[in-house]
Formats: C-alpha cells, sequence, structure tokens
C-alpha cells in the first residue's frame, strides 16, 4: 500500500448561467500497489537490483535501467545497420534500403524514450507528474511515428518518380510537388492534431475553428481551388503531356510546357508567345492532342486542272510528287493516295491523301508538294484553271419602224 499525494480538480457551472467556479485542493492517494518496492526495485522487471549501498534503491534501479535500454537499443541500431542493411542490399530495388536507413534512428530514440518512461514509473513521483510525464511520452512517440509515416511517404513518391521516367516526366514536375503538398496535409498537420487528441489535450475547439476557417477559405478562393482540382484533372486523366503540341477550340497550335497546380503554360509556335492559362479554362474546352496517338499525321492537298487533260497522267504524276518526298510515308497502308473528287465549274478536281512522319513538319511538307505540282504541270503542259464563266449575248429584236430607219440612214 502506497501513499501518493495529488491535485484534484473541481470544475462546477449553472445551468443558468455561463460563468464556471474552479476549485482546487490537494488529496492524497492510498494506492493498493500489486507490486511492493522491494518488486518495484529490479531490472527490467527481471531481475533483482544488483547494485551496492547506496545504489540499491529505486534511483539506482532507474539509473541502471536507462543505462541498460540505451544498450538494448544501440545494440538493436547496429543489428539493423550491420544485418539488415546487407540484407536489404542483396536485393534489385533501393526503396528497402532507404526504409531500413529512415526507420533506424527514430527507432533508436523510441526504445530509448519506452526504456526511460518505463524506468521513471518506478519512482515514486506523484500521480499528476507521473500523467504529465505520460501525455508527453505519448505526444512524442506520436511525433516519432509521424517522422517516420511522411519519410516514408516521401520515399514512395520518390520511387514512384523513378518509375514514371524522372523528375522531368509529368509525375516527377507536376504530380510530385502536389502530392507533397497534400501529405504535409494530412500526413503532418493531421497527425499532430491526433497526437494532442491522444496525449489527452482537448482539440475539438481547434477543430471547430478549423473547420469554419476552412469554409470561409473555400468561399474566398473558389476560383484558385477550381484551378486546382482541374489542375489534377489534367494530371490523372492525362490528356496531353509536357512537350505535346495540342490544338484548341481557339484554333492554335500550342506546345506544352507546364502544368502547375493552378495555371498550364502554353507556348504559341508560330507567334513565339507564351501564355499561362487557367487550368479550369484548359480543361472545360476540347482539346485535340495533335501527337497522339503518334506523331503522324495525315493532310491533304486539292488541286485542280483544266477540262481536256489527260487524268490518268495527272494522277501518276501527283503520285510521284507524293512518293518523292523525303517526309512522306511510303510504307503499307499509309502510301499516298490520289481521287478524283468532283468536276467543278472550272475544271476537274483532285485530292491527293498523304501521311507526314512528323506533325511539326506538315506545314513545310504540303508547301513542298504544291510547289512540285506547280513546276510538274508547267513542265507538262497541264492546265490549272482559274474560275471563269462564259457569257453569251443575244441580240434583242428591234421593232420593224425603227428597223427600216436605220436602213435608210
Amino acid at each position: 500500500m502506497t501513499e501518493r499525494t495529488a491535485i484534484v480538480t473541481f470544475n462546477f457551472r449553472s445551468l443558468n448561467s455561463n460563468e464556471t467556479i474552479t476549485i482546487t485542493k490537494n488529496a492524497t492517494i492510498i494506492i493498493d500497489s500489486l507490486l511492493s518496492e522491494e518488486e518495484e526495485n529490479t531490472i527490467l522487471g527481471l531481475f533483482k537490483n544488483p547494485l551496492p549501498e547506496p545504489l540499491d534503491t529505486l534511483l539506482g534501479a532507474f539509473i541502471l535501467n536507462v543505462i541498460l535500454w540505451i544498450f538494448i537499443a544501440f545494440a538493436l541500431y547496429y543489428f539493423i545497420k550491420i544485418i539488415l542493411i546487407g540484407l536489404a542490399k542483396k536485393t534489385k530495388t533501393l526503396f528497402d534500403d532507404r526504409l531500413i536507413q529512415i526507420v533506424r534512428r527514430p527507432f533508436l530514440f523510441i526504445i530509448i524514450l519506452y526504456g526511460a518512461i518505463q524506468s521513471v514509473f518506478k519512482l515514486h513521483f506523484t500521480i499528476g507528474f507521473q500523467f504529465h510525464i505520460l501525455q508527453v511520452s505519448i505526444f512524442v512517440f506520436f511525433i516519432l511515428g509521424i517522422y517516420i509515416i511522411y519519410r516514408v511517404y516521401n520515399e514512395t513518391l520518390e520511387a514512384w518518380t523513378m518509375k514514371k521516367g524522372g523528375e522531368t516526366s509529368m509525375f516527377g514536375a507536376v504530380l510530385k510537388p502536389i502530392l507533397k503538398k497534400i501529405g504535409v496535409s494530412i500526413i503532418i498537420v493531421g497527425g499532430f492534431i491526433f497526437a494532442l487528441n491522444a496525449s489527452g489535450i482537448q482539440v475539438t475547439a481547434l477543430l471547430a475553428g478549423a473547420g469554419i476557417m476552412g469554409l470561409v477559405i473555400a468561399f474566398a478562393a473558389q476560383d484558385t481551388l477550381s484551378n486546382f482540382f482541374s489542375g489534377i484533372h489534367l494530371l490523372l486523366d492525362r490528356p496531353f503531356k509536357i512537350g505535346d503540341v495540342i490544338y484548341l477550340e481557339e484554333g492554335k497550335y500550342w506546345r506544352v510546357v507546364n502544368v502547375g497546380m493552378r495555371s498550364t503554360r502554353l507556348y504559341s509556335i508560330f507567334n513565339h508567345e507564351l501564355i499561362i492559362m487557367p487550368n479550369n479554362a484548359v480543361a472545360n474546352q476540347k482539346i485535340i492532342n495533335i501527337v497522339k496517338p503518334d506523331a503522324k499525321i495525315r493532310k491533304k492537298v486539292k488541286v485542280s486542272v483544266a477540262y481536256g487533260t489527260d487524268l490518268k497522267k495527272v494522277s501518276k504524276i501527283l503520285i510521284e510528287i507524293a512518293k518523292n518526298h523525303p517526309n512522306v510515308i511510303k510504307e503499307k497502308g499509309f502510301e499516298p493516295l490520289v481521287r478524283l473528287v468532283d468536276f467543278g465549274e472550272s475544271g476537274i478536281e483532285f485530292i491527293i491523301s498523304l501521311w507526314i512522319d512528323e506533325v511539326m513538319n506538315q506545314w513545310e511538307v504540303l508547301s513542298d508538294v504544291r510547289m512540285e505540282i506547280d513546276a510538274h504541270f508547267k513542265k507538262e503542259h497541264i492546265t490549272i484553271p482559274f474560275p471563269q464563266r462564259t457569257v453569251w449575248l443575244n441580240q434583242i429584236n428591234q421593232p420593224t419602224s425603227s428597223k427600216k430607219k436605220n436602213e435608210k440612214n
């Protein structure tokens, strides 16, 4: 049976008033302990304190216990370093090596802290003091756990980044920073609040204030949040990646430079301009990725010849011009095609359908093909007609009297 002193606090509040009355009293608590002082004076809870006087007391047991727990912690620390890291190096991946490096030091502090707390509880401190030690220790344990979880989370992101193509990939350049910020918000902030609650500190008012503040921020930053979630949509749906050339509804070609949390950076190929467009503006319009599924592109060239021209000769010339260009694909399934499509008002209309090897070469190739067509047609005396109309004028019948007058004159 052990006597312990404690401070007892009573809070009283009237039903008709918000005023709180607090009364604090000192109290003596008699504990019918399961362990006698002799049983508490042990080493690691297993062996009787072997120290000579004056260290054969609880204080001497406390000091020896702390030393032994430190020794155990460092023994496990070097066991992890020598044995587990050695085993991890034999695997093909570096992920397990990094995990062991992350856990090793926090594990050392956890063991030392646990041993120190168990040793302190054997000393006859007041219940209030022991309760505060327990609160602090629980909080420290949670902080160490949060540190380990966050480091493992970061290491997982690094591993995924390497798997997805490195820091220059879409995942590494854009999605990884976003996931890091989400990790900070959820793991660190959420874990800190949970640690406070687990250690006995009331966080209800803090959570309520955070909820109200969150609603205020959400209403004040609607556009920012919209752009943020649109950016996540673009990254997850992946309609394009950095370096792709896209065609937007406004009728311009853009090269994707970067996709950020709030905006997307696009480079105008023809105007040499860099535009910063909000993510929701990009996500809410029709996007044509002209380099997907590959860089090839199919284009058509219209040409007209005069009526009376040898059409087979025209078709042969057009096919040869298309096949002779180095950037026109000739492999099976992508061969150039010539089709007679219409008998127009001014001439007979043909279309050359051809596949170009690279989408960014289309304008140069089409220009070259048109110039070759003009040169070959001139050489073969094939006329490219221009719009023209034939007007027939009929003589108007004049009255008989007027006709006689004209004859006399």
